[in-house]
């Protein structure tokens, strides 16, 4: 059996012969040849930042052309050793994709061996730093079901080949999950039936095919999607200069494209991203201050605030980057979004894997009514602004709607994008829910409230801006409660609620309050997700005929 996408045989990188662990033929190949040169100077700026932020002052004080010139020297030395080094370690770094998964070799005197079993692959990302862009090159990240810091890096390789390892490790991904269909039907037919959200919940659930109550906005009809005329850029083909733009992210239905007038008008909205501008402006202007009182006006002190002073341009520039050039696009393999403006990235989410989801819209963004989506992925321990988890930077209604469709199981309401949007806009003391039972917690009472619904559990909150938590009541793993003698005195309990990759914590809700939600919380963690069950698993509102629900 071989997976989708190119041909096994291709050339992915340089083969250096086949792999005597992974299965019989599958060749193992090198990265890029110029890979020491993108990864070396790192090493060659960490000495030099080590070398200058201790004697920084003593080597300006005894500054001279020919001691200058023995510093060029020494530098020129580093980098030569470092890239020769590097050499060394790209030299005894393989890699090999096969059916069964993904295995990365390295190490010149301590040797690892690591390995991305098919069955654990989460996602697959490709990102372009500023240097590897320059020179064609790119990264290949295979995230794996596990704790933090749990993926394979393959660095770097041609960008054009790094897109084919990408659908080739996605297709090897998709076996496993072709191989859970084929055991299906062996399944106890009395076993699938035996747990639902219904015994949990009390809701009435529909197996597949059934009609239910629409849900993030989709009408009951399952002709509605014909029925809604299409975005003009999604009928057009992808050109081109589109699909160098957006780094090949052109084929699938068009879900989110932010463009950058919306980024930077969001931007000058959030207050959040503001103060966080001012305080960074008076922290570093209060380290200037300081520094020209206790050591006066220097060039050994300017180069020791310098990285004082870059700090608020980087934050800057960082926001700005995760949102630009954003495109989003749904595929049979997941939901894929490209963004980055000097350092660029693709990610692939694949369906089914996402346990919680974040909805946060700023105090000023609720006149365009934008929303903002990040996403828990077990597995995925990314950056929270510029990675994978970022499923949305700033989306109207309509890009939330088809976002959450295509990505979140059913709330089980009559209409889930109006509940959801009734989150976003409502007070908080408005919305019937659970709540701190005192009024000393005054803040805590008028923008804190949790909900249960008969798909998730959603926790409302935030002052400058509002945020929705929601997380789907299948994907709950474990529910604790804590007391302690001041709890017991003024009659509360701490809820907290564990996910993969994250746990929620409720504190301070009444004890009755948090006694019933605990015992209704942990029969979901024991029923919702069983595996014999997961023909019954829920499944986004929009997913694909025929498509798992996921793992």
């Amino acid at each position: 059996m071989s997976a989708p996408g190119p041909d096994p045989a291709a050339p992915l990188g340089e083969p250096v012969g086949p792999d005597p662990v992974a299965a019989a033929g599958a060749p193992r190949h090198r990265t890029h040849p110029i890979t020491p040169l993108v990864s070396g100077w790192k090493i060659v700026v960490g000495i030099i930042a080590v070398l200058t932020a201790q004697n920084i002052a003593r080597l300006v004080d005894d500054f001279t052309l020919q001691r200058a010139l023995i510093g060029l020297g020494v530098v020129a030395a580093a980098v030569v050793v470092a890239i020769l080094f590097s050499s060394l370690s790209w030299w005894f770094t393989t890699y090999a994709v096969d059916d069964q998964g993904v295995s990365l070799h390295r190490g010149v005197v301590s040797k690892s061996r690591e390995y991305a079993p098919r069955a654990r692959i989460e996602s697959v990302s490709v990102e372009r730093p500023l240097l590897a862009r320059l020179l064609g090159l790119a990264k290949v990240r295979v995230e794996v079901a596990g704790g933090g810091e749990s993926y394979l890096d393959i660095e770097y390789v041609r960008s054009s080949e790094a897109e084919q390892l990408r659908r080739r490790v996605l297709g090897v991904a998709a076996l496993a999950e072709a191989g859970d269909s084929a055991e299906r039907p062996a399944q106890d037919p009395a076993a699938a039936g035996s747990a639902s959200i219904a015994e949990a919940t009390g809701a009435a659930t529909e197996p597949d095919g059934a009609e239910h109550a629409p849900a993030l906005g989709e009408a009951p009809a399952s002709a509605e999607r014909a029925e809604t005329p299409a975005p003009a850029e999604r009928a057009e083909a992808p050109g081109a200069l589109e699909n160098v733009l957006y780094d090949g992210v052109t084929d699938g239905e068009l879900i989110a494209k932010i463009p950058t007038e919306r980024l930077v008008r969001s931007l000058v909205r959030d207050l959040g991203f503001l103060i966080g501008i001012l305080m960074s402006i008076v922290g570093v202007g209060l380290a200037i201050a300081l520094g020209i009182w206790t050591e006066g006006i220097n060039i050994a002190m300017l180069i020791a605030l310098a990285p004082a002073l870059i700090a608020v341009p980087k934050f800057i520039f960082g926001r700005i980057e995760s949102g630009w050039g954003f495109v989003s696009r749904i595929t049979d393999r997941g939901l894929r979004m490209r963004r980055g403006l000097a350092n660029t990235r693709t990610d692939n989410i694949a369906f089914g894997r996402i346990q919680r989801f974040v909805l946060r819209r700023p105090w000023l963004w609720r006149t365009p009514d934008w929303t903002s989506v990040t996403v828990t992925v077990a597995g995925i321990d990314d950056d929270f602004e510029n990675g994978a988890q970022n499923a949305l930077p700033v989306g109207t209604r309509e890009e939330l709607a088809a976002t959450l469709g295509h990505l979140a199981a059913p709330l089980g309401t009559e209409d889930d994008l109006a509940t959801l949007e009734h989150l976003l806009t409502a007070p908080a003391r408005s919305l019937e829910g659970l709540r701190k039972p005192f009024r000393a917690y005054w803040i805590a009472r008028r923008t804190q409230v949790t909900v249960l619904l008969p798909g998730a559990l959603i926790h409302r909150s935030g002052v400058l801006g509002r945020t929705v938590e929601i997380i789907p009541r299948e994907r709950i793993q474990q529910v604790t409660l804590s007391d302690d003698p001041l709890g017991r005195r003024l009659g509360v309990l701490d809820l907290a609620v564990g996910i993969a990759g994250h746990t929620l914590h409720l504190t301070g809700l009444a004890r009755r309050d948090a006694l019933a939600l605990h015992e209704v919380l942990s029969r979901d963690a024991r029923t919702l997700r069983r595996y014999r069950d997961r023909e019954r698993w829920p499944a986004p509102a929009l997913a694909a005929a025929g498509r798992p629900a996921g793992r």
